[in-house]
């Protein structure tokens, strides 16, 4: 039983990138921040001012949909969460959280809502019923169990994508400050392991960008993001 557990396991983790691993750990900043840190290491992205990012390259070819998103979306310094809130990475972001629900790593968002919320409501309805009907124990007994039956709908993770983070946390052990960050590698620490990751990866950059707290928002600093980089989606000339 455990082996078919663990093969479906692998199967749910078949094609999963190190953005929707940081999806399933840390929600959607966890994506944003990772993609970040992937466009950062490819030369695309570099830090702007305290707590902004800008763009300083092309996006890389092989940059998956969330990073399109975030260099398409960034016009001169912006703030991470600024840059998470803009449309197009909303919608990115929410095509990876998808995702991990058809896996089934996740519950959707009206479940962990809808389900709680039926569950607290019925139970005084149904204890006065059973109460009146049956016995008073009879009426808890049942309560009990419907709140105890919500509250399992409630974590964003399920119990498969819990047991998907212990299995990949396994096979990438925590990055430390004297190893050199790669492309491959550096999706997976920080989807991982967030910004101990980032600390002990690129510190500086994670710091100046606004990475560990989230970063400024530029229509508070007077630039409004108005600037627009010359660098575009593809690389060449046009509108991004």
């Amino acid at each position: 039983m455990r082996r078919c557990r663990t093969m479906r396991g692998m199967r749910q983790l078949d094609g999963l990138t190190a953005i929707g691993i940081a999806h399933l750990r840390d929600g959607g900043w966890g994506a944003v921040r990772t993609a970040l840190a992937m466009l950062h290491l490819r030369g695309a992205v570099v830090a702007h001012r305290a707590g902004m990012v800008r763009r300083a390259g092309s996006v890389p070819r092989d940059a998956e949909p969330l990073e399109r998103a975030l260099f398409a979306s960034l016009y001169g310094g912006m703030g991470p969460r600024e840059l998470a809130n803009r449309p197009r990475v909303r919608e990115a972001v929410g095509d990876v959280r998808r995702d991990l629900v058809r896996r089934g790593l996740v519950r959707p968002q009206r479940r962990r809502v809808l389900v709680p919320l039926a569950l607290v409501v019925v139970p005084p309805w149904l204890l006065a019923r059973l109460i009146d009907v049956v016995s008073v124990r009879v009426g808890l007994l049942t309560s009990v169990a419907l709140v105890a039956v919500a509250c399992w709908f409630l974590p964003r993770r399920t119990l498969a994508g819990a047991r998907a983070l212990r299995h990949l946390r396994a096979r990438h052990p925590e990055p430390t400050p004297d190893g050199v960050p790669t492309p491959a590698g550096i999706g997976p620490a920080v989807a991982l392991y967030g910004t101990a990751a980032l600390a002990a990866t690129m510190p500086l950059f994670a710091r100046e960008a606004g990475l560990l707290g989230g970063g400024v928002w530029s229509r508070f600093l007077g630039d409004g993001g108005l600037h627009s980089s010359s660098t575009h989606l593809d690389g060449g000339p046009g509108t991004p």
